[in-house]
């Protein structure tokens, strides 16, 4: 009689099922130990997994083989190991009863070839289906729980950790990482960077990497990873999971706004700076001139040591007659006697910072009022649920009602709790962009004049609206909310004395000069209106205007923060 011929089919797939199954090389070896006498003519080794059929291509080759006769019989571990599904479990058993498949044996099952050992070979195959259906149950009921609760499942993004709190998993901001992917957003904001171009700051500029992990992590990031970071509703504070939203319990990175309008600049929709090209050199004002006879961009190049600009008349259908270059030297002459228009003294700077802390806590009465009515009502709301569920569990309501009361009720809270953040956020955001405006028109002058091309370029496209070029010649039209700015330069200047030369220490001497008695008795009630009413009117302007622009912000030695300046650098 002719010796049987075997195939040794071993499988451990990288899925949770089989983290307790021995190693592939584990398998091997134990099955050659345990049936040394047996002829083993190939050994099969797969990594999928068993729990839907038809996805095994070693499987189904090892079939295909049984039935050409060329394998005999089959070796495992268990019987696990050949199938976990009804499909594949059919086609074992099926050829064993036939005779096609003339021997099982496995390391640690015993198989006998007779109608009772098919029926438990069956109920083997059975239980696996079972265990594997149950374990996938089991892992999705635990994940929609942990989405209720606002977490999301599995590994944290990049910025973000998985911690434990009590006996709870949370996810809690990164100390070292969530800053930087911060700061690749607001580089995405000024619509002057490209995902390219960040995904090369992070990692030349500011070292930032993934997190290390046992056998994964440590790497920078690639480009794909920076393009899943940028469309990742997760850093807006929502979870997206199976095609659903959820909303999430873990600090945000960006608001809702800041998001919606990164989709916008990646879709190619829109930009921060419309009509502006993205920067790949470092020219001060390269992708900020629009070419006011075609509307092309006017590009960059250094000729005798001089750098100049010029339109790049890239408009075929668009005979465009700009043929005359201006050197750099004359734009930033231009753009300095703008500045000069808008800039405030600093000790204009230190009254309006108290003056915008005091009237935000007069205006926080008034919020205080609105925002204890939406907690009465939230707190109301949340007792009527309670009693609708006293109602339900007495038989007073039917299930029917009960979901839908119970639902128009939490639509009312999560409306209400959207308001409240949402109003928080919005009065915080005003305030911070109002200390950066009052910033920038404080010291944008200095950092134009002494900054590096990057800063430069950082102040002009903050200050902005158009920035065209005719002739040789630019015109800038700047932006609603520093246009107040100019009614203090033209009207209250020079009541409160020149300004101070540049210095590290000026805000200290500034805040000392300005606190005495006699230059408070000199400025009189009508300038303190009139600056009042200028400090409105810019909190106004960036309350109510759309997030189209970034300012940048500045330190307490009156520095421009550089985003894209690396922070040992700093």
């Amino acid at each position: 009689m002719a010796q049987l011929r075997y195939a040794l089919y071993v499988r451990k797939s990288t899925e949770s099922e089989d983290r307790q199954v021995l190693s592939i090389d584990s398998q091997i070896e134990r099955a050659h130990e345990m049936f040394h006498d047996v002829n083993i003519v190939e050994v099969i080794e797969e990594k999928h997994s068993a729990f839907e059929p038809g996805k095994r291509v070693k499987f189904a080759k090892l079939i295909d083989d049984i039935d050409a006769g060329r394998i005999d019989g089959i070796i495992a571990w268990h019987p696990d190991r050949l199938s976990r599904n009804e499909e594949d479990a059919a086609k074992i058993t099926y050829r064993v009863r036939k005779g096609i498949l003339r021997d099982l044996r496995f390391c640690s099952y015993h198989f006998v070839n007779s109608p009772e050992g098919i029926m438990m070979l069956q109920l083997a195959l059975s239980q696996s289906q079972y265990m594997s259906s149950k374990l996938g149950a089991d892992v999705r009921r635990g994940m929609n729980q942990k989405l209720k609760l606002g977490w999301r499942p599995g590994l944290a993004a990049i910025g973000y950790l998985n911690v434990m709190d009590g006996p709870n998993h949370i996810i809690a901001e990164d100390p070292h990482r969530f800053p930087l992917v911060r700061r690749m957003w607001d580089l995405l904001l000024t619509g002057l960077y490209s995902p390219d171009r960040i995904t090369q700051i992070a990692e030349t500029e500011w070292g930032l990497t993934t997190l290390r992990r046992r056998r994964l992590g440590g790497t920078p990031l690639v480009r794909s990873a920076v393009y899943r970071i940028l469309r990742d509703p997760f850093y807006a504070g929502l979870i997206r999971w199976d095609g659903e939203i959820y909303k999430g319990r873990h600090k945000a990175m960006v608001t809702l706004d800041e998001f919606k309008k990164a989709q916008q600049i990646l879709d190619g929709r829109t930009s921060c700076s419309p009509g502006r090209a993205l920067i790949t050199r470092d020219f001060a004002y390269r992708g900020l001139i629009t070419c006011a006879e075609c509307g092309c961009q006017y590009t960059a190049e250094v000729k005798k040591n001089h750098s100049y600009y010029h339109c790049t008349r890239r408009r075929k259908k668009i005979f465009c007659t700009q043929r005359k270059n201006i050197r750099e030297e004359e734009i930033l002459s231009y753009v300095l006697g703008v500045m000069r228009q808008h800039s405030i003294h600093p000790s204009f700077r230190e009254w309006a910072l108290a003056y915008v802390a005091e009237s935000k806590g007069s205006a926080g009465k008034q919020d205080a009022k609105v925002k204890k009515s939406r907690a009465e009502r939230l707190q109301q709301l949340r007792h009527q649920i309670d009693r609708l569920l006293d109602m339900k569990l007495d038989d007073l309501i039917d299930d029917d009602a009960f979901r839908k009361k119970q639902r128009s009720m939490k639509e009312s809270i999560e409306e209400l709790e959207g308001q409240l953040t949402a109003a928080e956020e919005a009065e915080r955001r005003a305030g911070e962009q109002t200390r950066r405006a009052l910033n920038l028109a404080a010291f944008g002058l200095d950092v134009l004049q002494h900054g590096t091309n990057r800063k430069k370029r950082m102040i002009v496209n903050a200050i902005a609206q158009t920035f065209t070029a005719r002739e040789g010649k630019v015109s800038l039209i700047v932006r609603d909310w520093i246009v107040p700015f100019s009614k203090e330069v033209r009207g209250n200047a020079s009541k409160i004395g020149p300004r101070p030369a540049r210095s590290r220490r000026v805000r200290t001497n500034i805040s000392s000069d300005f606190s005495s008695t006699q230059r408070k008795t000199a400025v009189s009630a009508a300038v303190l209106s009139s600056w009042q009413g200028i400090v409105d009117e810019v909190r106004t302007q960036l309350r109510e205007s759309p997030i189209t622009f970034s300012l940048p912000d500045f330190n307490e030695l009156g520095e421009l923060i550089d985003l894209e300046e690396s922070p040992k650098a700093r």
